[in-house]
């Protein structure tokens, strides 16, 4: 990329500035010190990568907003590619106004197009790149001192290498993980404490096996005492014959017990083994994946740009579909509280006096119920009836009466017949009145009392109990109380749903900065992220490899997962834990059934005799002791050969037994097969680490050696050959022409800067099929002397025929070794 025209709109202290570089590949730009060469330098580096670069660490980025209080800031850059096609790079930056960065606008020839068509033929260098490389000037030379090889190295395989850069944290990485695990003169990694232990080991495995000769001699001595004990015995044995037939159910007696309460311990427990194993595989895989998973989701967390912000935005984005669905469910909350509000008016509306005890508690409810129970449905009827039939007997008997009066004088016999009975109605009539009068009173008080009950009622409750319906009216109630609960229910969703949307809606007013309070806004405010983030989704491609690998090992896992839930939903557990209860359950069955059955075969052919021996143990006992005395003798020398036996015994545990020497060689094998696998995972680190190297070595076309025999034939040539060699490790060092090795440090300052020189038109040279920029040179040759300039002018005519040079000095002299028409800057002028 040549760069042919530099067009300033305002930039420090200059506007409406245009330079034409019409020169072959070499321009000067010539002015004494303050007239804006440095400015001009800062202005190509920033249009091209941005502007207000002093946070990045460098001080030759200064911030250069413009003097005057003019706006924008910024300009263009014109360059013409080896294809003859033209691009232009404005960048624009108005206080307050898009990034600090300023706007690019990129054109090919007056067309705009993508920054990325222009970015991806330099390779999508940084600033930093750019500065380090092709700047030159007095601070970057003073830090030739701090240029080692693997920066040289890497910022090559940054151009030979497609993702170098992961490549190379990952070569790092390996290296790592091969140092931690083994150091040539460390104790710390595992393999050096691994060879500290097992010399330990050897060492112990000798002790032992010298331990084992000793026992041995004893385990000798041990049988011969044994040998004279046995002797002993079958005296014993002898005697014993009377003894043992009784003595040996005595002795299985306690097993016989044991027998019983282990028949009584006995459980039946469901338990498969191989699904057991099966859960124990996959839980252990389950393990593994959760660690593969974290080694990953850390390698991704290493490529992520900016994963607060990106995390942020995403997540709220991927609330959209619940909000949505929160919306709805307020919605018919909404609509569920106009719905019951008016059930509860109609139920009003059908039965006014459910309105008086919609707010009793259930309570109030049943003694309201209980009150009306006991009130008397009906009033008691006054008996009017008979009251008429007890007048109609005394006017009935009346009349008889008088008749009977009269007919004495006629016939005396009817006569008196007549008056009885005239009298005797008359006597019924007033007895009936009188009954009569009396039920009415009674009647009538209790009417009264009943009036009462209820007036005590409607006063109590404002409800009249005459012509109410009880059971109905408290089936209103219920069917009110059941509203206001879901009415109640209600309003706590609602609740709920405005909690569960807060968060969000502050969250997204931060992200968004602006009120955010209703549904609407929100989903307005997603929208907007979501055109915000579909922009950045471009930073975010190179995830996408350790995304895919990540998703497969979650894929895995909860594949995994559900093959456990299955295995563990078969055996009727919750967790593996429980599974293994289980199992020591079965164990310990299983011991059980196993102590039963052994039991029973030792004891099947005495067991009536064990039955009959617990009913009449007491007496079995008396006759034991007789025996017991009688072989007390022989017992006591048979102790005393079994007490020096014993003696023998102490003495071989304490002496390492085959078994024991057996157990340190194990351990010792244990820790040699530790050993071979981490040395193998230590080689396996290793050699990835340097075939990964190798590979980007490869990448680059082994750039390097060829950067370093160029560097040594510009040193010889700016040096007159004076200096022939460059040696770069962890430190550099040059070789005299008397072949004395001097490091930089103890090098002039001409001769320190004629080797960076050397270096970076070097590496320049070296990268030129994959970037050819500017080479931009500011006031770097004030420490060279006449001589010293004659050369460089030489090496920059060389250099000019593959690169395009900007030289920016303040030097006549220079100017007029170059013979090349300059530039020039007028200090306090707009003129050039």
């Amino acid at each position: 990329m040549k760069l042919i025209r530099i067009q300033i709109v305002n930039f420090g202290q200059f506007s409406n500035f245009t330079f034409d570089l019409t020169n072959s590949n070499i321009d000067v730009f010539y002015g004494v010190n303050e007239a804006g060469k440095s400015t001009v330098v800062a202005f190509i580096k920033q249009i091209l990568f941005g502007f207000h670069l002093a946070n990045q660490g460098s001080e030759f980025f200064e911030n250069y907003t413009p003097l005057a209080q003019v706006s924008p800031m910024g300009g263009s850059l014109f360059f013409e590619n080896e294809n003859g096609q033209h691009y232009q790079l404005e960048r624009l930056y108005a206080k307050g106004k898009g990034s600090k960065a300023g706007t690019l606008t990129v054109k090919c020839d007056n067309q705009v197009i993508p920054e990325s068509v222009f970015f991806d033929q330099i390779k999508n260098i940084d600033g930093k790149f750019y500065t380090d490389s092709f700047i030159f000037n007095q601070d970057m030379l003073a830090k030739v001192d701090q240029i080692k090889q693997k920066d040289l190295m890497e910022r090559i395989y940054y151009l030979g290498a497609a993702n170098s850069d992961s490549l190379i944290t990952l070569r790092d990485d390996f290296a790592k993980s091969a140092d931690a695990l083994f150091k040539k003169t460390g104790r710390k990694p595992p393999i050096n404490q691994l060879l500290l232990e097992i010399k330990e080991q050897e060492n112990e495995v000798s002790n032992s096996e010298n331990e084992f000769s000793v026992y041995q001699e004893l385990n000798d001595n041990f049988k011969k005492q044994k040998g004279l004990q046995h002797q002993e015995e079958q005296k014993e044995l002898e005697l014993q014959k009377e003894y043992d037939s009784l003595d040996k159910i005595q002795k299985l007696f306690p097993s016989y017990e044991k027998l019983q309460d282990l028949q009584n311990q006995v459980r039946t427990i469901n338990f498969d083994s191989e699904q057991f194993q099966s859960a124990q595989t996959l839980t252990m895989h389950a393990e593994s994946l959760h660690k593969k998973q974290q080694k990953i989701i850390a390698k991704l967390n290493e490529y992520s740009d900016d994963p607060e912000e990106n995390t942020a935005v995403s997540k709220l984005i991927q609330k959209k579909p619940e909000i949505l669905q929160w919306q709805s469910e307020y919605s018919n909350c909404l609509q569920k509280d106009e719905q019951i509000k008016d059930e509860q008016n109609q139920l009003i509306a059908l039965d006014p006096n459910l309105n008086k005890i919609v707010g009793m508690e259930q309570e109030e409810i049943i003694k309201l119920q209980e009150d009306y129970q006991k009130l008397p449905q009906k009033e008691l009827k006054i008996g009017q009836s008979k009251n008429g039939n007890s007048k109609q007997y005394l006017l009935f008997g009346g009349v008889i009466f008088v008749v009977g009066l009269i007919l004495l004088f006629i016939a005396r016999a009817f006569g008196f017949l007549a008056v009885g009975m005239g009298l005797a109605l008359v006597v019924f009539g007033s007895y009936q009145q009188k009954q009569t009068q009396k039920a009415v009173k009674i009647a009538t008080e209790q009417n009264e009392k009943i009036r009462q009950q209820r007036q005590t009622f409607e006063k109590r409750y404002g409800i009249k109990p005459i012509n109410l319906d009880i059971n109905n009216l408290i089936n209103e109630w219920r069917q009110y109380q059941v509203l206001i609960q879901n009415l109640k229910r209600n309003d706590q969703r609602k609740t709920e749903l405005i909690g569960l949307v807060k968060p969000i809606a502050v969250q997204l007013g931060h992200e968004l900065k602006q009120t955010v309070n209703t549904f609407a806004d929100i989903l307005n405010g997603l929208d907007q992220l979501t055109k915000k983030i579909n922009l950045e989704r471009l930073r975010r491609e190179r995830q996408t490899s350790l995304e895919n690998s990540l998703a497969e090992n979650k894929d895995e896992l909860t594949e995994n997962e559900t093959k456990l839930k299955m295995v563990l939903a078969k055996a009727q557990v919750t967790s593996l834990a429980e599974y293994e209860q289980i199992q020591k359950q079965k164990l310990k069955q299983d011991e059980i059934q196993n102590q039963i059955d052994a039991l029973k075969t030792n004891l099947q052919n005495d067991l009536s005799e064990l039955k009959s021996y617990a009913k009449n143990k007491t007496e079995n006992q008396t006759e034991l002791a007789n025996l017991r005395s009688k072989i007390s003798a022989v017992h006591e020398n048979i102790n005393h050969l079994q007490g020096k036996a014993a003696e023998i015994k102490v003495k071989m545990e304490n002496l390492a037994n085959s078994t024991a020497v057996f157990v340190e060689k194990q351990k010792l094998a244990n820790l040699k097969a530790r050993l071979k696998n981490l040395s193998v995972e230590y080689l396996a680190d290793l050699f990835t680490a340097k075939w990964i190297s190798r590979a980007l070595d490869l990448a680059s076309n082994e750039r390097f050696p060829k950067m370093l025999v160029t560097a040594k034939e510009y040193l010889r040539l700016l040096t007159d050959n004076r200096y022939n060699n460059i040696e770069i490790d962890k430190k550099i060092t040059v070789t005299r022409f008397d072949g004395k090795k001097i490091e930089v440090q103890y090098l002039s300052r001409g001769t320190s800067e004629q080797l960076y020189f050397a270096l970076k038109l070097a590496f320049i040279q070296q990268i030129r099929d994959e970037i050819n920029l500017p080479i931009l040179i500011d006031d770097s040759f004030v420490n060279f002397d006449d001589h010293r300039v004659d050369e460089i002018e030489k090496l920059l005519q060389a250099i000019a025929r593959n690169n395009q040079v900007l030289i920016f000095t303040a030097q006549t002299s220079l100017v007029d070794k170059l013979r090349i028409q300059p530039l020039t800057f007028k200090r306090g002028t707009k003129n050039v």
